[in-house]
């Protein structure tokens, strides 16, 4: 329960919970305290194409690593793929749910990674089975990456593109 003094209501968050077939992760603030039970409002995340990876023998490494210990600085390797998003709004228990403090800025970069769909589009691009497929779902994101106005977003999801070796 480390940066429980950071946990106030306004506070952004990164949360890891937990349901009957993985680790997801929610990002949000912090709308209230009731006696350090917080209730967040913000976005869940759930890494199916990464589970679907790790159930056929596809995945290793720093992504199962990521999907085991998610963190702000691993969960690239899950959001890089297809997800299972939505809003969220409910309680949390620090005692119970892995909760980290995370600044504006990570937290709109990441935000931002899901609302403009980067997952799907890198899914697209990884998951082509033709060299036309695959040259289509790079400009597709190329397109789009060029489009972003955020200037944290772009260089994030540059970096990304280019450890990726898409760019």
């Amino acid at each position: 329960m480390f940066g429980m003094s950071k946990l106030r209501p306004g506070n952004f968050v990164f949360i890891v919970k937990r349901d009957e077939n993985s680790n997801y992760v929610i990002i949000g603030q912090i709308v209230s305290d009731n006696n350090k039970v917080f209730r967040v409002r913000g976005t869940f995340i759930k890494p199916v194409g990464l589970l679907e990876r790790i159930k056929s023998g596809r995945a290793q490494g720093k992504p199962v690593e990521a999907l085991n210990n998610p963190e702000p600085n691993n969960c690239i390797f899950f959001i890089i793929d297809k997800l299972d998003t939505g809003d969220f709004e409910d309680v949390i228990d620090p005692r119970v749910d892995k909760v980290i403090p995370i600044n504006e800025n990570r937290f709109f970069v990441l935000d931002g990674w899901i609302k403009e769909s980067f997952s799907e589009l890198f899914s697209n691009y990884f998951s082509s089975t033709s060299d036309e497929d695959k040259s289509e779902a790079r400009s597709i994101l190329i397109k789009k990456m060029n489009s972003i106005m955020s200037q944290e977003l772009k260089e994030h999801v540059y970096a990304v593109a280019r450890s990726s070796q898409i760019l």
